[in-house]
């Protein structure tokens, strides 16, 4: 039986009170007075003695005698096997020296104090002299046998034992005592070494049998005896005799015995015997007789509790009963009601009744009960003899008979009080009588007892719902006509009811937590509940003893060995006994895995984040100096690349949607700073939201961890709560979640995972924990706290939390450690805390206190209403028994609403791995330091008090770099830090200001970044999760906010953002497009971005990205701000370009530095989708009701930051720390000796957090020309800020505190700075070219049926022109373009194509793969039809891989060859046999074409949704959208607005004159006529066209501009028709490579792919034909005109969606891409001919667009077939890598020149 067996009221015992403490906290205890000891070695030396029986004399002391035995030689200084001629051993020999042991008590450096005693022997031997040294990391234990004894004790405490360093624990038991006025004499119960029986072993370092260990045996109990006697004994316990004891309990204890009690049912040598045999300390109290001693019937504590608690405190039932007792009677008296009444009988008739109650009477019962849960009985029950009177005829009777009574129960940990008040009623009048219970209540409350730290009660009250069962009169209305008797019952009632309703209330039992256990000094307390005969236990826990001092090793003689860290390893339990279950090791990063970890190691680490290893960024200049931060847009050479780059605001727009508030998150990072925001759902499922640069849109993916595990091992489950650790050490996470499953928790852990290698968050390896602790049988568990704690010795604990009991009232956790490994049998191992503390609002950390030696857990929390704040470690260091705790607390009792710990990492400090502690209670920030956290009862030190630390729930420590950062959430939402040295933190002053960064914040999660050490906090509220940066590692420390976004379904709509888009365009030599070129991207501080439509991080660190196939780069920084991320770019090491977004947008500000221009300033109203529609709406920058003065000091300021902005631009800038010892304050100045100076970051955020006053009119900004420094100065709700305005991003974010001084707001600021686009101008564009091509598109279908015999009758003069070329030595001249590489000069146009064009290409190309389409219906008719013509071309395949040949011979150098030389390569590739294998082909394509023709002109106008750019135009009311729709949107902005900077603003269709006539043009020829005169006829009907061209002179320079064109609207039909084909092209560069490897492209993707191709062609076409640039010759025309149509139908009528839906072709790539490369042989020939026919031209006609036409044909066809030897899966891997070379290398160049022919001023 254990301790609920405690009968103390039992006559065979009646102790008022009993304390039994376990002998392993006892034998723990004298372990720490040895690990405390400074102790002198001892000396034991052996002589030679004839004289005694064995020869030799046994001597000891210190170490002078034994020098003086030999003239002053220790043998201990003399080497092991020194030889024995050595005069040193001679002269000890002489001596007769035998041999000698020094002997030190304590704890070595590697060993624990449980481990103790190290020793060094000498044995001089005739043969030889031997020296044996203990191993440092090899104890030998010493057992030992001894009794107690009590002894008087000195009442100034002066013996050896305090006089030896511990005068600090004297004066603290002094100060105790003296509080007592009375006399009084001390007793200690002392061990009794003089009659110790040791238990010695063997040293496993000496020889069995050998002379050394025969003085081991002789000389060491004697010598430890007397060193005991020197030091002295340190006392088990301590009482002080006096009559009148003075003691905060209410308990004075007055007599005191002791006795010991073995465990029951055990034997001596079983296992945990001798542990759990407690010494018991038998208490009387108040003067009460104490008992003789008598062996208890049960154990005080069970064997596997030993390491739990270290006894047992017992309180007499009817000793705490009659406390009780004596505080709630006087509460019960009033409920006692004396009754008083009589009657009157009238002769007449009738009667009167009197009454009269008096309540506070005295009980007649109100006793202590013998035995029973009843221990409490109160009750009032007179009996008063009713009143009977007769007058006459008339009988008159009245009784009032009141009851009460009290009961209180005691049962488990739960106290009740039932109370029963009750009136009968008894009314005669005549022959009729009534008797009723007026009033019966019963009320009952329930009272949850629990215990503080320093042992006072804590109750709870729960009331039940009262019980009524009062009555009304019984009489009928008839009787009661005649009586009267229920008139007079309710007048009594009327009486009665109210008075029970006012005494009979709940008793306020707050008054029992007057009662304060004894020994609260000493121990601590838990657990308090009543035992089954109803008297009062609590665990108690000895506290760390206040002489303990910091552990600083042994004294080595004069020397001191430094304290190392625990070697875990040194840990063992005792066999067969319940233990501390041990950590698991942390793994090295090589190692770190999802596996199971093996047992192994100790100890933990500083706050998530935090690096001692972590990488720095760039280093500035040591002088002081800044180069320019660059410019918006510009040109710079890149070493042997040039770069040309431009930065707009811009609205933006990413396809995701924002992460929503989590119930539960956490963030971690990985190695190389990304994040992990570990998170649980409001639908219970375990997330890990993972940001990653390079591999996304958003950069953010969700992946659920719990659901596969959940499903797996459990049914309807899910995660109730989670924790995430990582180690500072190496950086690994741990996880454990608890799910919550059938009405029990179960944990799941996953551990050791790598931060580098983060793979294994697709696939986690949970380990499920089911709870299995040793003698317990819970058939259900509540976790309520998981932590993950790191020791410094690289070991981790897992702890986990549960309720104590599910069914209490009175919620309270048990603590265990858990370890999957099971390395004693099961996983949870229970390791509670010595204290209450509540579940809910309590908080657990990981730290080290001075002194300790190996970590602990601060938990923070309540008992009752008491604050509860105590560290434990986290083993016992000392031996068995529960580790010692520290109380500790806030001054006065505060709670603590939020705490957390700072480790210090800095190696080889003294204070290396030891933690400061900061606490929150109230307003005031708490800080321990070393002192406060050393010794038990420990008060923290006020830091600052600030209203702004109100109702903190949420606090954080973080050090990096030697700064401290504590971050914290209070109890409005208000998210703040500061900052000190880590040096100073003590130092007061040393603190900065509160900065509030956030407002309406429900959680937040911070970390340093391990990179750039940066600041960085997950915040959710408001509806949103969100990210903020601070730039920490800059003077400015500017803020920047972002959300959370994650990768959304494609119908969803896209997110909408102001952004710094910035295009760069990398040309190598020759002007050619840096495809793939890896371009070097850093900033001064963290910034997330998106590149190329993928999100990076940019940072002190660089990055590499590589450019597109364009050689083009798209940075998009969203921005919630004005101020963004100055970029640094560079290229394989040369100098750094500088590109700074802000440049533009600051310079239109900066141009409102006068009133004129302020009022003057508009700001766009009605916008939509980034632009305007309509007629352009506005309204007055500077709002209504704006006084002139503000107006004027706005103007001022502007002019002011403008200064800054160019001074900061370009020349040195001194330091801040130079700035703030010489800054020169104005005369007239906001700042003053109060001011606070702050950063320009925190300052400027200081709006966002929603500071009240944050915008005041009074600001200033003021030069010091001394210094050279701009000061920002604002005054906030009254105090003074000001900061040094150091950086144009600084310089540039204080502009929205101007302008917010006349009403306008950061919206309306970038509303007016945004770049918006024309949509009018952009739609009429879009309309044109879309018309043009429908019409085009249907003529081509309807020419199909006829153009196969007409093309058969072609072939000859396709032949002929061929044979014609056989005696031709010299080809025509292309000009001087045409002896350089193709499209080495056509770059010219790139310099046009906005940034703005460049992000709508850019949304195009990301999210092709997300198209949504839906074609149309099988088409059985043309399945056979298409079998003939893949039989056609497999037929022809000797030709065609003849010709492939030759074409891949070319492609392996076309990237260096002229254009003419290309020319003249492919004309000797074609023959006119080839042309008759392309006549077959043809004349089948032409078939299948003509049965595809509905399907061909549908493809274009099939309806299709992309995200972000449907978004846009959805935003623009264009809700059906097909694919030709889709793409002349993109092209006609991208065309509309690169037009504009070519024709200097003018748009290309101004009016809708020109789209008018479009869309009343019903056919292809009616759009000719109207457009071009003389009207061109359809291709169907005429083979013999005509064109009249128009004639000008030929430039002298072939690449300048032609003199004025006589037809200006064919110019602009060709640079339009061409600037659309170079659109398609650039999307086509894209695309196409990562189509043509994909095995099996996404749909999206492949009709993007063949939207692109088909549409470049025709526009190209329509450019060419309306541009008047096709070719002359009636027949060339033709055949060119031809040769397109077929290609453009055949795109689209092979391509696999159209194949798709009339056949069963898996991938039709092949067969169409072998039919596109064969139609390149008669367009080569059309290519040809019509060169040959421009070296004929017209004298002054330019021929240079026709020429670059036909080159950007020539690099087509290469283009073509390439593709098709990257998607024939037989083509071999080397030859197919080539291919892919080329076909980028053609579709750049093709894109190239299109886009030099649509938007070059040159052509």
């Amino acid at each position: 039986m254990g301790a609920n067996a405690s009968c103390l009221s039992s006559p065979v015992f009646g102790y008022d009170m009993v304390v039994a403490t376990t002998q392993a906290s006892i034998n723990s205890t004298l372990l720490e007075w040895l690990s405390e000891s400074n102790q002198l070695a001892r000396y034991v030396w052996f002589t030679k003695d004839p004289k005694s029986k064995t020869g030799q004399s046994m001597h000891q002391g210190h170490v002078s005698p034994l020098l003086m035995l030999a003239g002053g030689i220790n043998p201990f200084d003399i080497p092991d096997q020194t030889p024995p001629t050595d005069p040193r051993i001679v002269a000890l020999t002489q001596a007769g020296f035998l041999g000698a042991i020094k002997m030190q008590l304590g704890v070595p450096s590697q060993v624990l104090p449980k481990d103790v005693t190290i020793l060094s022997i000498v044995q001089n031997l005739s043969t030889a002299w031997t020296v044996w040294t203990q191993p440092d990391d090899v104890p030998w234990t010493v057992g030992s046998t001894v009794g107690l004894t009590t002894q008087a004790l000195d009442p100034t405490l002066n013996v050896p034992y305090f006089n030896n360093g511990r005068s600090k624990t004297r004066a603290a038991i002094l100060a105790s005592l003296g509080k007592n006025k009375d006399p009084f004499t001390l007793q200690q119960l002392v061990f009794d070494f003089s009659n110790a029986v040791p238990t010695l072993t063997n040293p496993v370092f000496l020889p069995e049998g050998s002379f050394a260990s025969q003085m081991i045996n002789q000389g060491f109990i004697s010598s430890y005896v007397a060193i005991i006697s020197q030091l002295g004994s340190p006392p088990v316990s301590i009482k002080a005799i006096s009559p009148t004891t003075v003691n905060s309990s209410a308990l004075a204890i007055t007599s005191l015995a002791w006795e010991v009690s073995p465990p029951l049912g055990l034997g001596p040598s079983a296992p945990g015997f001798q542990d759990a045999t407690t010494l018991n300390y038998l208490c009387a109290v108040n003067g009460h007789q104490l008992p003789p001693a008598k062996p208890f019937s049960w154990t005080w504590v069970l064997p596997e509790d030993i390491d739990n608690e270290s006894g047992i405190i017992a309180i007499n039932r009817n000793l705490i009963a009659n406390f009780i007792l004596q505080q709630i009677l006087p509460q019960a008296i009033p409920c006692c009601v004396k009754c008083s009444f009589s009657t009157t009988a009238h002769w007449q008739g009738g009667a009167s009744y009197y009454w009269t109650l008096s309540s506070n009477q005295q009980p007649e019962i109100a006793t202590v009960t013998p035995n029973g849960p009843n221990v409490i009985q109160i009750k009032f029950q007179p009996n008063y003899d009713g009143h009977l009177e007769s007058s006459g005829a008339v009988s008159v009777g009245l009784q009032i008979l009141p009851t009460y009574t009290c009961d209180v129960t005691f049962d488990k940990n739960i106290i009740t009080i039932t109370q029963h008040m009750a009136f009968r009623v008894y009314v005669r009048y005549d022959s009729s009588s009534d008797t009723c219970m007026v009033v019966d209540k019963t009320i009952t409350d329930e009272y949850t007892i629990s215990v503080d730290q320093q042992g006072s009660l804590q109750t709870k009250r729960k009331s039940l719902p009262p019980v009524d069962k009062s009555e009304s009169p019984h009489n009928n209305v008839i009787l009661n006509w005649f009586t009267n008797i229920n008139d007079m019952v309710n007048d009594i009632k009327k009486t009665v009811a109210p008075l029970a309703a006012t005494q009979l209330k709940p008793i306020e039992f707050d008054r029992l937590q007057s009662f304060i256990f004894p020994g609260a000094r000493v121990f601590t307390f838990k657990s308090a509940t009543f035992s089954a005969n109803q008297d009062l236990l609590c665990e108690i826990t000895y506290v760390v003893p206040a002489s303990v001092a910091a552990a600083s090793g042994l004294k080595n003689d004069s020397k001191t060995t430094p304290k190392m860290p625990v070697n875990p390893k040194q840990l063992p339990g005792p066999s067969g006994q319940p233990q501390v279950a041990p950590g698991f090791p942390i793994p090295s990063q090589s190692q770190a895995a999802s596996g199971l970890p093996v047992p192994n190691g100790t100890d933990s680490g500083a706050a998530k984040g935090s690096s001692a290893n972590a990488g720095t960024g760039p280093v500035p200049p040591s002088d002081g100096t800044a180069p320019s931060n660059g410019t918006s847009s510009g040109t710079a050479n890149l070493g042997s690349y040039s770069l040309t780059y431009s930065s707009e605001l811009i609205q933006n727009y990413v396809h995701g949607e924002l992460v929503s508030p989590q119930a539960k998150f956490e963030a971690l990072q990985t190695a190389d700073g990304h994040s992990l925001l570990f998170a649980v759902s409001t639908a219970g499922v375990l997330n890990v939201i993972v940001e990653s640069s390079g591999t996304s849109q958003t950069g953010w993916s969700c992946i659920d961890l719990s659901t596969a595990i959940i499903q797996k091992q459990f049914s309807g489950a899910t995660v109730r709560t989670f924790d995430a650790g990582q180690s500072a050490l190496d950086g690994t996470i741990g996880l454990a979640m608890s799910v919550s499953s059938a009405g029990s928790d179960h944990l799941v852990v996953c551990l050791s995972n790598s931060n580098t290698n983060t793979s294994w968050i697709a696939l986690p390896n949970w380990i499920s924990c089911p709870f299995d602790a040793p003698n317990e049988s819970r058939t259900s568990i509540s976790i309520v706290g998981v932590l993950f704690s790191e020791t410094i010795s690289k070991q981790q604990y897992l702890i986990v939390d549960i309720d104590r009991a599910l069914d209490s009232a009175v919620k309270e956790i048990t603590r265990y450690y858990v370890n999957p490994a099971k390395p004693g049998g099961t996983c949870w191992v229970r390791h509670d805390v010595p204290v209450d503390i509540q579940s809910g609002n309590y908080q657990s950390l990981t730290g080290r206190k001075v002194g300790a030696l190996v970590d602990g857990v601060y938990t923070a929390g309540k008992s009752g209403a008491s604050a509860q704040l105590v560290y434990v470690p986290i083993i016992n260091a000392f031996g068995n028994g529960p580790p010692a705790p520290t109380r500790l607390s806030l001054p006065g009792g505060v709670a603590v609403s939020a705490m957390t710990v700072a480790r210090n990492e800095t190696p080889g400090s003294s204070m290396h791995g030891l933690t400061d502690l900061y606490a929150i209670g109230g307003s005031t920030l708490y800080y321990f330091d070393s002192e406060a956290q050393r010794n038990d009862g420990g008060v923290a030190k006020p830091v600052t008090t600030n209203a702004i630390l109100s109702g903190t729930s949420q606090l954080f420590a973080m050090t990096h770099d030697g700064v401290t950062t504590l971050w914290g959430r209070n109890g409005s939402g208000v998210v703040y830090y500061t900052t000190s040295s880590t040096t100073k933190i003590s130092v007061p002053g040393s603190w900065s200001s509160l900065k509030p960064v956030l407002s309406g914040i429900e959680k937040i999660s911070p970390y340093i970044n391990r990179t750039d050490g940066g600041n960085t906090i997950f915040a959710a509220g408001g509806g949103k999760l969100q990210r903020l940066i601070q730039a920490t590692a800059t003077a400015s420390k500017m803020w920047q906010a972002q959300p959370i976004t994650l990768a959304a379904e494609p119908m969803q709509p896209s997110l909408a953002f102001k952004s710094y888009t910035t295009s760069l365009q990398l040309q190598g030599p020759d002007s050619a497009p840096a495809r793939g070129l890896s371009v070097t991207l850093s900033a001064k501080s963290r910034a997330p971005v998106y590149i190329n439509g993928l999100y990076y991080t940019l940072g002190p660190r660089a990055i590499n990205v590589p450019t597109d196939n364009n050689g083009l780069m798209i940075i998009v920084e969203a921005i919630t701000k004005v101020h963004g991320t100055i970029i640094t770019v560079t290229v394989d090491g040369a100098t750094p370009v500088l590109i700074n977004p802000m440049e533009k947008t600051f310079k239109k500000l900066a141009a409102l530095n006068t009133r004129d221009a302020l009022n003057a300033a508009t700001i766009p109203q009605g916008t939509k989708a980034g632009g305007v529609v309509g007629g352009a709406q506005s309204k007055p920058f500077v709002s209504p009701g704006v006084s002139k003065d503000d107006v004027g000091v706005a103007a001022s300021s502007m002019s002011t930051l403008n200064q800054a902005y160019d001074g900061l631009n370009t020349v040195k800038v001194t330091s801040q720390k130079m700035v703030q010892s010489k800054l020169a304050i104005p005369t007239k100045s906001l700042m003053s000796t109060s001011s606070i100076e702050i950063g320009p970051g925190d300052l400027l955020q200081m709006a966002a957090a929603g500071v009240e006053g944050a915008f005041d009119k009074a600001i200033q900004i003021f030069h010091d020309a001394a210094t050279d420094a701009w000061t920002f100065v604002a005054n906030i709700a009254g105090q003074a800020y000001y900061a040094i305005l150091d950086s144009v991003e600084t310089v540039v974010g204080a502009v929205e505190w101007v302008f917010n001084k006349i009403k306008t707001i950061i919206d309306d600021i970038l509303l007016f700075l945004e770049l918006l686009l024309s949509w009018d101008d952009i739609r009429r564009t879009k309309d044109v070219m879309c018309g043009m091509t429908k019409l085009y598109m249907r003529d081509a279908v309807s020419s199909l049926t006829e153009l196969q015999t007409l093309f058969d009758g072609k072939v000859a003069d396709l032949e002929s022109q061929i044979n014609s070329w056989s005696g031709i030595k010299q080809w025509p001249s292309l000009g001087s373009s045409g002896t350089k590489p193709i499209g080495s000069s056509s770059s010219g146009g790139l310099q046009n194509l906005t940034t703005t064009g460049h992000m709508f290409i850019g949304h195009l190309n990301d999210n092709a793969g997300s198209m949504s389409t839906q074609f149309g219906t099988a088409m059985t008719a043309a399945q056979g039809i298409l079998r003939d013509l893949a039989k056609a071309v497999e037929q022809e395949g000797e030709v065609f891989q003849a010709v492939g040949q030759q074409i891949q011979t070319l492609a392996s150098e076309i990237t260096t060859m002229s254009a003419e030389d290309v020319l003249k390569r492919i004309i000797g590739i074609v023959t006119d046999g080839v042309l008759s294998s392309v006549q077959v082909v043809v004349d089948c394509l032409l078939k299948v074409l003509s049965e595809l023709s509905s399907a061909i002109v549908d493809f274009l106008d099939t309806p299709v949704h992309i995200p972000v750019i449907s978004d846009i135009l959805n935003a623009l009311d264009v809700s059906d959208l097909s694919i030709l729709d889709l793409f002349c949107w993109i092209a006609a902005i991208v065309t509309t607005l690169a037009y504009k900077i070519v024709e200097g603003g003018s748009a290309p269709f101004p009016n809708d004159t020109v789209p008018n006539k479009i869309s009343s043009a019903t056919d292809w020829t009616s759009l000719s006529s109207a457009l071009i005169a003389p009207s061109v006829q359809s291709l169907k009907v005429s083979t013999h066209l005509t064109v009249n061209r128009v004639v000008v002179r030929a430039s002298p320079n072939d690449m300048k501009p032609p003199p004025e064109d006589p037809h200006p609207e064919a110019s602009k039909w060709f640079k339009v028709g061409h600037g659309f084909a170079g659109c398609f092209q650039v999307v086509k560069t894209i695309l196409q490579p990562l189509e043509s490897v994909n095995p099996k492209p996404p749909k999206g993707l492949s009709v993007a792919n063949i939207s692109a191709n088909v549409l470049e062609a025709t526009s190209a076409f329509l450019g060419n034909h309306f541009g008047l640039r096709e070719p002359e010759a009636p027949w060339l025309l033709w055949m060119s005109r031809m040769t397109t149509l077929v290609t453009v139908t055949a795109t689209i009528g092979l391509s696999g969606p159209v194949m798709g839906v009339i056949s069963n072709i898996e991938d039709s790539r092949p067969l169409s891409s072998k039919v596109n490369a064969l139609l390149t042989i008669p367009a080569l020939v059309c290519s040809a001919a019509h060169l040959q026919e421009l070296e004929h031209a017209e004298p002054g006609y330019n021929i240079i667009p026709s020429a670059l036409e036909e080159a950007s044909n020539i690099v087509d066809y290469v283009d073509r077939w390439m593709y098709a030897n990257i998607v024939e899966p037989a083509t071999p891997a080397e030859v197919r890598a080539v291919s892919l070379f080329v076909l980028c290398w053609a579709n750049s160049t093709r894109s190239f020149i299109q886009l030099f022919e649509g938007f070059s001023s040159t052509v």
